[in-house]
């Protein structure tokens, strides 16, 4: 029974993978919109809160200070949210920034970013976290989405640097899928997402919808789910690159994934109303839905190969007792022909469908990002096979957290 349900759950998945691949790379085809050239620049503050940054703080200011961006029109505030290193020291040497103290509240750096809106003078505001750093040319490319008045933030593809190890190198893959199919969710207005890397809100607006939440996980995605159930757009730059550095440890990327997938979770339950609502469109009734689906569906597979997992080792045990470890026997060890005549092709033809279709669009996703494909390294192989059993368990970690109410941490 469980060898048949593992082929149909297979083939169930890679049946709704190949009808989702499909619609992504139909709208790999729609043109942009075309956006209106901006007459006159506007007053733009970016805060960049900032928590025992010191290693990178400088940097980070560097990149903001290169910004092609007339300079009596950029506010550059540095949140220092009660570090305990050098990084206020670090701040004070760059005249043209501002700096202020923030008394931590909350459980993220959300009352960071709430007392730069406060201090800010721009009629919009970016938020930079202080270990990322941007392209020249960004944030005039993404004033230029603001010329519609339904749009509430704009955010930035993001590319990672410093790839020192493997952890990394699979974020960046990772980050570069996300980066087309956030453009595409922006192309249809199903987008819900804003980051910490660069993402440019109306400042007026912002403060009459309450500021950001200072008791989320997640305040970026918090504060973009609100601006769509208020009806506002949320669009992404395709052009307006943004560079960060990632976790770069097996328990910093866990901390991080879990602390994600928790504030997703949190926010999909605060914002449920907008569920298959008409008025919500494409985002309450086909985007939010899916992605349900998906955690449904990434939740069934734990169980049903936990299941296997487990009665597999069962039968191993119980084989052990009964022939007193003479499985270990090296004429039982199956040969390389009997190993070739267990492939099964069944099991793995949907499998490779799927990965040839994500082939294409790791190809398309890195003309997005202006850079050139690498198909020939481990780090991809590992990416389409390893990365997801672990992104599984991240989310039932943090399933597990949210039903024993475990206390937040960001």
């Amino acid at each position: 029974m469980g060898v048949n349900l593992i082929y149909y759950t297979l083939w169930t998945i890679s049946f709704v993978g190949l009808i989702l691949g499909v619609f992504w790379l139909n709208l790999l085809f729609f043109k942009e919109s075309k956006r209106v050239k901006l007459n006159k620049l506007p007053n733009v503050s970016v805060i960049v809160p900032a928590h025992n940054e010191q290693d990178s703080i400088e940097r980070t200011i560097k990149s903001l200070l290169k910004l092609d961006y007339p300079k009596n029109k950029l506010e550059i505030i540095v949140v220092d949210d009660e570090s305990t290193d050098n990084t206020a020291n670090i701040v004070k040497k760059f005249k043209q920034v501002r700096l202020i103290y923030n008394k931590h509240k909350g459980v993220g750096k959300a009352s960071a970013v709430n007392a730069g809106i406060k201090s800010a003078k721009g009629e919009f505001f970016g938020v930079l976290d202080a270990d990322s750093e941007v392209d020249k040319d960004a944030l005039k490319t993404v004033l230029t989405y603001f010329t519609n008045e339904k749009v509430g933030c704009v955010i930035t593809p993001i590319k990672v640097i410093e790839v020192k190890n493997l952890y990394r190198g699979l974020q960046k893959i990772e980050y570069t899928f996300t980066a087309m199919i956030r453009e595409l969710m922006s192309r249809i207005n199903t987008l819900y997402y804003s980051h910490g890397v660069l993402s440019v809100l109306r400042t007026g607006l912002i403060k009459k919808l309450g500021y950001f939440d200072e008791n989320n996980l997640t305040e970026d995605l918090e504060i973009a789910m609100r601006l769509k159930s208020k009806g506002y757009e949320i669009r992404m730059a395709s052009r307006a690159l943004t560079f960060t550095r990632v976790p770069g440890a097996f328990w910093d990327l866990w901390r991080q994934r879990v602390r994600w997938y928790r504030g997703f979770m949190q926010n999909l339950v605060k914002y449920k109303n907008v569920l298959f609502k008409r008025k919500y469109g494409l985002y309450g009734g086909f985007q939010l839905p899916l992605n349900i689906f998906s955690l449904f569906i990434l939740f069934f597979v734990f169980i049903l190969f936990s299941y296997e997992i487990i009665r597999k080792l069962y039968d191993w045990i119980i084989k052990i007792i009964i022939l007193k470890f003479e499985i270990f026997s090296i004429g039982d060890l199956p040969s390389a022909k009997h190993l070739l005549l267990m492939f099964d092709i069944k099991y793995f033809f949907p499998i490779i469908i799927v990965i040839l279709l994500n082939l294409y669009l790791y190809y398309r996703a890195h003309k997005i990002l202006r850079e050139r494909a690498r198909f020939f390294r481990l780090s991809l192989l590992i990416y389409f096979i390893i990365f997801p059993i672990l992104t599984m368990f991240h989310w039932v970690t943090a399933l597990f957290q949210e039903i024993f109410s475990i206390k937040k941490k960001w």
